[in-house]
């Protein structure tokens, strides 16, 4: 599967749904959508598998695209998937097209690993210095690893950050090998 087909197709229907002020009805259907084919393996063999004919996966998708109350620029972006064979890769499409909303909103994904578990006042605190050392709003993921003895590890995107104990005691340990 190419991705940067999948990334071309995601960005057009990004652009097509932030001119038409529906974004975040694209994304939600696109998304249900997404998780029913998942769901069923005969919708994802009919998304995969070129042996369908293309108005038969046109009368399935559409039935979904119903089901899910698909935008009208969706029901012609499936279409469109479709008549181009590009069907199977609605799940990097969709996943594309959720990262491009979330950067569109100021919204960053963070997970954050601490030792041990955070109090809610806590998480609260974490999130408010992390959107302002971001400068956007943060949707917040903590998770407990008692192997890392102290500190925390944030990944944001791209980017990671080791507070942790452990990795300063790594740093430490390269310094000292140099």
């Amino acid at each position: 599967m190419n991705t940067n087909t999948a990334r071309r197709y995601a960005k057009a229907l990004f652009e097509l749904a932030r001119q038409e002020k529906l974004l975040m009805p694209v994304r939600e259907a696109l998304e249900r959508m997404d998780r029913m084919i998942r769901a069923r393996a005969e919708l994802l063999d009919l998304c995969r598998n070129p042996i369908y004919r293309l108005d038969e996966k046109k009368q399935v998708l559409a039935s979904l695209g119903e089901q899910v109350g698909s935008p009208p620029l969706l029901k012609r972006f499936v279409d469109l998937l479709i008549h181009k064979n590009r069907l199977a890769q609605l799940p990097e499409i969709t996943k594309v097209f959720g990262a491009l909303t979330d950067e569109a909103q100021g919204l960053e994904h963070v997970r954050v690993r601490v030792a041990k578990r955070l109090s809610k006042e806590q998480t609260t605190d974490l999130k408010r210095q992390l959107e302002t050392i971001l400068h956007r709003n943060v949707d917040l993921t903590v998770e407990s690893d008692p192997d890392l003895i102290g500190g925390m590890i944030v990944y944001a995107g791209s980017r990671v950050y080791d507070g942790s104990v452990r990795g300063q005691l790594q740093g430490l340990r390269r310094e000292l090998v140099k």
